[in-house]
């Protein structure tokens, strides 16, 4: 067994958003701001007050993803019925959103805290790891093994181990001055990058990871999306009102297509069959519905949202398009056969990034205990050494196994958690058992629980175990 402790860096103070003189406010353009494992050697003891809820397979069904970016938080909406099921914490102003091709796994960039947040719905729970100086955009490759992040005021791109927990970096490119958001080909070779001020997109080999040519474009480009064919590129220019579409094949722009007098567009999202792109237009407060197949492109409806949207991300069968508008607070859902708007969400702490997944349930089904397990008498509130030797308070230990099948799954990531909060990784030995052990003085009514993300092969699984007090409270809702 082996264990990673993880903790996210202290918050930051916020200021309530404003808006400026000339209309603006001070994110736009949008979402740049540009404007161990403690080890302990005591004796451990079962907890006699310890109740396990049964494991339960992670929820199925397509979600939307929402960045909070002043409260410092993750909106999880069930496009089912567009009801937000759990909010979770991760870095401090959260930007952009990405999800893996399973579903299972949520990248935010979190640009005040140079952090990008892992975030596992079904543990509703995030771990951050360090990325570099303001970090804004955030894709996944179409394979879900790299993460793409770019980093705004050191000019350049992380990559990401997305598969693995923590992820980890691989390489760091530089790209432009002021990146934004990111795309990847559909193919996974190349990466997209809008560099704000160059007026440049930058494209990289995902391969190597190195930067083939910049492809110049028109004012502020902002937000880019690749077709799924990967022949196209679409690029916002926030600057100058128009969207860039980019030949793949000889990085050069095809046409530029204008969205009209006094737009700044700021995201934009292509259809799963390519013939539509839908931009968030942050001045005029709609999305332009753009028809791509057209010689040139065109826009051919605009449909009105909330205030400022920044985000827009279509759900997987492309039947709907989620736009966050920034000013307002809201997420509109827009019908895309129809072009209206048939959901206003509300509730959201200046909305920014947005993404959309399918989180499924294939694979063969697994199964995961938890146990705790409380040091000495004092229920977890001894103290021990921490793997630097630093004297501590020492929390219980909690000990997950995962099977499949009956049969103990080994090498696989296991997230342990409580209250949004990972407080530690571990990966599952020989006989399917990692453990964690939770560094500090916890309540004695704390719930825990233990999440395996899932993988190519297996489904993925949680498991909670609260105290008596927590279990009883829980038991009488």
């Amino acid at each position: 067994m082996s264990g990673i402790a993880v903790s996210d860096a202290p918050r930051r103070g916020r200021g309530r958003a404003r808006r400026g003189r000339g209309g603006g406010s001070w994110w736009a353009p949008a979402r740049t701001g540009f404007a161990g494992l403690a080890l302990l050697a005591a004796a451990v003891v079962p907890s006699a007050s310890a109740t396990t809820q049964p494991a339960v397979p992670a929820p199925a069904g397509t979600f939307a993803y929402v960045a909070n970016g002043l409260a410092g938080s993750l909106s999880v909406v069930d496009t089912a019925d567009n009801t937000v099921t759990s909010t979770i914490d991760v870095g401090d102003d959260p930007n952009g959103v990405a999800v893996s091709p399973d579903g299972n796994r949520v990248f935010v960039a979190n640009r005040l805290s140079d952090t990008v947040s892992l975030v596992v719905p079904a543990a509703e729970a995030a771990l951050s790891v360090p990325v570099g100086d303001n970090p804004v955009g955030v894709a996944v490759s179409p394979d879900g093994t790299r993460a793409y992040v770019t980093n705004t005021i050191s000019n350049n791109m992380t990559v990401l181990a997305a598969d693995a927990i923590p992820p980890s970096v691989i390489a760091t490119v530089h790209v432009g001055t002021r990146p934004q958001d990111v795309a990847v080909a559909a193919n996974g070779t190349r990466a997209y990058v809008a560099n704000l001020l160059d007026g440049t997109v930058a494209v990289v080999d995902t391969t190597d990871n190195t930067l083939l040519t910049t492809v110049p474009v028109g004012q502020l480009p902002q937000g880019v999306a690749a077709s799924p064919d990967g022949t196209r590129v679409y690029v916002t220019n926030f600057g100058d009102g128009t969207l860039s579409v980019i030949d793949t094949a000889s990085d050069t722009v095809l046409s530029t297509v204008p969205l009209g007098n006094g737009t700044s567009p700021a995201d934009v999202a292509v259809s799963r069959d390519g013939s539509r792109a839908y931009v968030a237009d942050f001045s005029s407060d709609d999305v332009s519905v753009i028809d791509t197949a057209a010689n040139p492109p065109a826009v051919i409806a605009t449909v009105p949202v909330g205030e400022e949207p920044l985000g827009v991300a279509l759900t997987p069968d492309g039947s709907r398009a989620y736009v966050t508008s920034s000013m307002d607070n809201t997420v509109s859902v827009i019908d895309t056969a129809t072009r209206r708007v048939t959901h206003t969400i509300g509730g959201f702490d200046i909305p920014l990034g947005v993404a959309t997944a399918t989180r499924g349930v294939g694979g063969t089904p697994t199964a995961l205990t938890l146990s705790v397990e409380h040091h000495g008498h004092d229920h977890g509130h001894g103290h021990g050494r921490d793997d630097s030797g630093v004297q501590g308070e020492r929390g219980p230990t909690l000990k997950a196994r995962l099977t499949a099948g009956g049969r103990a799954l080994a090498g696989q990531s296991i997230l342990f958690a409580g209250d949004s909060h990972v407080w530690c990784t571990g990966t599952t030995d020989s006989r399917g058992r990692a453990a964690c052990a939770v560094r500090g003085e916890q309540d004695d009514d704390a719930c825990y629980t233990a999440a395996f993300p899932g993988d190519g092969t297996h489904a993925p699984a949680t498991a909670t175990t609260c105290t008596e007090r927590r279990a009883a409270a829980n038991g009488k809702r």
